[in-house]
């Protein structure tokens, strides 16, 4: 009896050590490696120690129109993907395309989704830490192949199509998405709830010219991308595996296949897997101007949504840099 209590015993305790090893392994550095060159990045030394202290992953998500017969990239959706182990949720954060935004001396001021077509996605990036102070290292960047392979991979999504005219849109867009990712995917027939395939869904989020524009756009965009994830998180980790390397061929990222497993599996392991999204700039701190004749989303204050960002991604205060504090100023005079 006592060789039988002392086995289970080290049996229990080998089991411990296992499961505090693979813990480390995992959690041990989620946070990207924030100790090397930071301004190759546009990140302050402010967010870079905040971020430190954290679980917590944040990765930018593109999604661009890389058809052959578009000239250039287009980020046709711009996100803020995050991984919270510490609070133990999935956020997605969409960020206005339009957004007027500091990019660097050559460009100065434009549009956040300009950086894309200028510098690819290491300037918008930069363009991204340096107005809302983040400390992004990684990307993914998704193209409308990319976009119908994952949600056909997890079963379809559901939309709710409010209006007759949104119907007609989605239609619209469908027959060119058809035609350019060689799907033969149907219209979809009535509005209301339903279930869509990949093309529909990529559709749908096209959509712009209906309702409150690209706010309603970036809407559309979350919640497709939250299905997508939720599904995917209820998936075994056998089937998370297969999901990733299926869904792999047809993206841009600058994490390892390591990386993805990692921060997947640990997803996997976490005890809830609440996903909770926003947008910013957000409604309260916005305004819509004419600057030389084209339409800026105006963040208002700069420094005002860098505040409400960090909120929710950290839930917690957080005081905005000094490059951070520079540019909002900036912002407020260019408007005067």
């Amino acid at each position: 009896m006592k060789k039988f209590i002392r086995a289970v015993l080290l049996v229990i305790i080998f089991l411990m050590a296992t499961g505090f090893a693979v813990n480390a392994f995992f959690l041990g550095n989620v946070t990207s490696n924030l100790s090397g060159n930071l301004s190759r990045y546009g990140i302050s030394n402010e967010a870079a120690n905040f971020a430190k202290q954290y679980k917590i992953v944040n990765v930018a998500v593109f999604g661009v129109d890389g058809r052959d017969d578009v000239e250039g990239e287009r980020t046709d959706t711009i996100m803020i993907a995050s991984a919270d182990y510490q609070h133990s949720k999935v956020k997605i954060t969409s960020l206005m395309r339009d957004t007027y935004v500091y990019i660097n001396p050559k460009y100065d001021y434009d549009k956040l989704n300009a950086a894309y077509a200028y510098g690819g996605p290491n300037l918008v990036l930069q363009t991204i830490n340096q107005n809302f102070d983040t400390t992004i290292t990684d990307y993914i960047t998704i193209d409308f192949d990319a976009m119908v392979s994952m949600v056909n991979a997890v079963g379809g999504v559901t939309i709710d199509i409010e209006t007759e005219d949104e119907l007609d849109w989605v239609n619209e867009y469908l027959m060119d998405v058809n035609e350019k990712v060689a799907t033969g995917s149907p219209f979809l027939e009535e509005t209301g709830s339903q279930l869509v395939d990949g093309s529909q869904a990529l559709s749908y989020c096209r959509v712009r010219y209906v309702g409150d524009g690209d706010f309603d756009r970036t809407l559309r965009q979350r919640v497709v991308f939250e299905q997508v994830l939720s599904k995917a998180l209820s998936l075994s980790l056998k089937d998370q595996y297969n999901l990733i390397m299926t869904t792999l061929p047809y993206v841009e990222t600058s994490l390892s296949t390591l990386e993805i497993i990692k921060y997947g599996a640990n997803l996997a392991l976490m005890p809830s897997k609440d996903i909770e999204q926003d947008r910013f700039p957000t409604d309260e701190l916005i305004s819509l101007d004419m600057l030389d004749g084209v339409s800026y989303v105006i963040p208002d204050t700069l420094n005002k949504n860098i505040e409400a960002l960090y909120q929710f991604i950290y839930e917690t205060a957080y005081t905005p840099s000094d490059t951070a504090t520079t540019i909002s100023d900036e912002i407020e005079t260019i408007l005067e």
